[in-house]
C-alpha cells in the first residue's frame, strides 16, 4: 500500500468522523417527539459518535422505537402503531386532515416523520445521517 492510499483513507475516515459529529449535533438539538418520529434513540445520540447509527432495529428503520409519550416499544408494537395512526388518520375527512395540517397524500410522511408546519421537520433532517 502506497503513502497515498493510506493518506487517502485517513482521510476518507476523518471526513466521515466529522459528517457524524455534525449530524449528531443537529439530531441533538430536536426535541424527543422529532427523534422519535425520525426513529433515532436520544441515549445512542448522547453515547456519542461511537454510537452510530443511533439506531437499534436491524432494518435501521428505527432506533429505540419511542411512542407518543416517549416510551420505549418494540419494533413490532412500533409498526404496528405507525399502521394503525395511518388508519385512524385516513378516516378522516379532508376538513379534519386540514384542520391538523395534513394533506391525505401526506398521511404516512405526517405519521413517519412529523407535520413540517407544526414540528419544524424539513426535507432536509428527513434524512440526516
Amino acid at each position: 500500500m502506497s503513502i497515498f492510499s493510506n493518506i487517502k483513507k485517513a482521510f476518507v475516515a476523518a471526513s466521515v468522523h466529522n459528517g457524524k459529529v455534525r449530524a449528531r449535533q443537529e439530531l441533538l438539538r430536536m426535541s424527543d417527539r422529532q427523534l422519535a418520529d425520525f426513529g433515532f434513540s436520544r441515549e445512542l445520540l448522547l453515547d456519542g459518535v461511537a454510537a452510530w447509527p443511533w439506531r437499534v432495529d436491524a432494518d435501521n428503520l428505527v432506533a429505540a422505537p419511542m411512542s407518543v409519550d416517549g416510551s420505549a416499544v418494540k419494533p413490532s408494537h412500533a409498526r404496528q402503531e405507525i399502521k394503525q395512526a395511518i388508519n385512524e388518520l385516513s378516516s378522516y375527512s379532508d376538513r379534519e386532515l386540514a384542520e391538523l395540517g395534513v394533506t391525505r397524500n401526506g398521511i404516512e410522511e405526517a405519521v413517519r416523520y412529523g407535520r413540517p408546519a407544526v414540528e419544524g421537520v424539513f426535507e432536509s433532517r428527513k434524512h440526516a445521517a
